[in-house]
């Protein structure tokens, strides 16, 4: 499963942000929309359990709401190049690479904090307790202190045409 689309391009007014792009874009530029898989979307025991502590916690502070619900629908809809088609951007390419990485628990809490599922301003005066389940609960899956994920990274390339 992909995670963020794009990283924001999803939660923005695409249609606007593409035609904006498209204007600031000097003909023959570039434009890629880049994204990866999130470490709780994974296969493995710790990343299901991983999710499982999110979901919880997200919960537990009331910000489950944060990723409105249907957020993919547009998207699903009209799907970004055909947004990107649509602003005057044309297709130059698609790639999707797995690269295995390794977290440390503290690493994959401050992740876990650049997101918007749990950033510090949500944590808050818990980010202690957070921290200290996020270690109990994985520690067991790190007997190394690392926790191993093959994250899947992809981009869509398009281009502004070059002036004839």
């Amino acid at each position: 499963m992909w995670h963020r689309p794009a990283d924001v391009f999803h939660r923005l007014a695409r249609a606007l942000v593409a035609h904006r792009a498209h204007g600031w874009l000097r003909p023959g530029g570039f434009l890629a929309l880049c994204w990866s898989t999130g470490p709780w979307a994974g296969p493995r025991n710790w990343q299901r359990a991983l999710d499982g502590i999110l979901r919880r916690w997200q919960n537990s502070l009331g910000a489950s709401g944060r990723v409105p619900a249907g957020w993919d629908e547009a998207r699903k809809q009209e799907p970004d190049h055909d947004v990107l088609s649509r602003a005057g951007f044309e297709p130059a390419g698609h790639h999707e690479f797995f690269v295995e990485h390794h977290w440390t628990i503290p690493e994959l809490a401050g992740y876990i904090r650049s997101t918007s599922f749990l950033p510090p301003p949500v944590l808050a005066d818990h980010a202690n307790d957070f921290d200290t389940g996020l270690a109990a609960v994985l520690g067991s899956f790190a007997p190394d202190g690392r926790l191993t994920e093959t994250v899947g990274y992809a981009y869509e390339l398009t281009r502004k045409p070059a002036a004839l």
